[in-house]
């Protein structure tokens, strides 16, 4: 069955909800989880979210398709931001340093959580990231400003989804096309 956009935006915000950490709800200053596009990702940091805790950023994929065994298989090239809040009150170079290793184990924990999902045969990885390495997975360490400062952890990675074109057309079919 092919995955859309939604059925990962619900991944992961259920992956916030399901963290212990992070416990994402939608009622008023529960929020951590949002969804951004990939060039609004890096800017303005009013995060919404629970004061002086984490926030997680899911950024929109890009696709690309490939071909595999003559059917087209589309893979999502998507991130997550996941960052915590420090004071800069405090001594910066050991709470900053706390605050990234703190962000750097949930956003693990979520790295951890999707190639388990995938080697269980979670519809939307469709095994594709059984192996870490598979998700071409590539990270980078942030540090933001915005309704405070924020340590964070970017993860960039890919993961497949099965999409079928069938030469045959019935994919058009099934979809109620008339013939043109």
């Amino acid at each position: 069955m092919a995955k859309y956009i939604t059925d990962v935006v619900d991944y992961f915000k259920n992956l916030c909800v399901q963290h212990p950490l992070l416990a994402h709800s939608e009622t008023t200053g529960s929020r951590i989880f949002e969804v951004v596009a990939y060039d609004e990702a890096f800017g303005d940091f009013k995060t919404g979210a629970k004061e002086k805790s984490y926030f997680v950023r899911f950024i929109l994929p890009t696709m690309k398709w490939e071909n595999k065994d003559n059917n087209a298989h589309k893979r999502y090239q998507c991130g997550f931001i996941v960052g915590k809040y420090y004071s800069t009150k405090e001594d910066l170079k050991t709470v900053k340093v706390t605050a990234w290793a703190e962000a750097e184990r949930s956003a693990d924990d979520f790295v951890a959580r999707m190639v388990y999902d995938s080697r269980e045969g979670h519809a939307l990885f469709n095994s594709t990231i059984d192996l870490v390495e598979n998700a071409q997975l590539q990270g980078d360490f942030m540090d933001v400003q915005g309704d405070g400062s924020y340590a964070a952890v970017m993860y960039l990675f890919e993961f497949g989804t099965f999409r079928c074109i069938e030469p045959t057309g019935s994919d058009f079919v099934a979809a109620g096309w008339l013939d043109l």
